[in-house]
């Protein structure tokens, strides 16, 4: 729980703070200054961005954007912002990738939050409102554990227990509060069938 904390308040800081411009000012949740995003040209169809939020001459923040129609002005141009990628650790490694619809709202974050190099968690929005949250373990790319998520709290869980790709336990919770009933999946499709109230 500590590293998730820790790793929140750095995401926090890296992805909203420490990129949103070229300002000198500390950075109160990594004490230091962010040094100024430098645009780095276009990157095949995108613009790309880049920000040394850690000082150390290295970039640790990429921001990709789309050159569209200014909807207000058909004779101009704007930039919606298509792609976020954050080094947490100052490694050298993304550990975090944003990516977003064609309006620049947040669709999926990847997250690699203990830095091995693989993804942990995978987080689903719509409208920018987070729906479903997916958990990993080791170099899987079989989902463990399913958050799904209404109004910010979690109303049901899916887990796989044995690894074989299916959830075979399952968890409903009223509203995201107290825990409802329990599922089990008796027949191994993937879909629980015997259920028990959780009191």
């Amino acid at each position: 729980m500590a590293l998730r904390m820790t790793v929140l308040v750095w995401m926090a800081a890296i992805l909203c703070g420490g990129c949103s411009g070229a300002s000198k000012e500390p950075d109160a949740a990594l004490g230091m200054a962010a040094a100024p995003i430098v645009s780095t040209g276009p990157t095949g169809s995108l613009i790309a961005e880049k920000g040394d939020v850690s000082g150390d001459g290295k970039p640790d923040v990429w921001t990709y954007y789309k050159e569209v129609a200014d909807p207000k002005d058909p004779t101009a141009t704007t930039r919606v912002l298509v792609k976020k990628e954050a080094d947490l650790n100052f490694d050298g490694k993304k550990d975090i990738t944003r990516i977003f619809d064609d309006e620049g709202v947040l669709l999926q974050e990847d997250a690699d939050l203990d830095f091995d190099g693989q993804r942990d968690e995978v987080s689903l929005y719509q409208k920018g409102v987070l729906t479903e949250r997916l958990y990993y373990r080791g170099a899987s790319d079989a989902v463990f554990i399913q958050k799904i998520v209404k109004d910010g709290k979690m109303t049901q869980l899916n887990r796989d227990d044995n690894g074989d790709g299916k959830y075979d336990y399952c968890e409903v919770w009223y509203q995201g509060e107290k825990l409802s009933k329990r599922g089990y999946d008796k027949d191994g499709n993937g879909e629980c069938d015997y259920w028990e109230n959780a009191e």
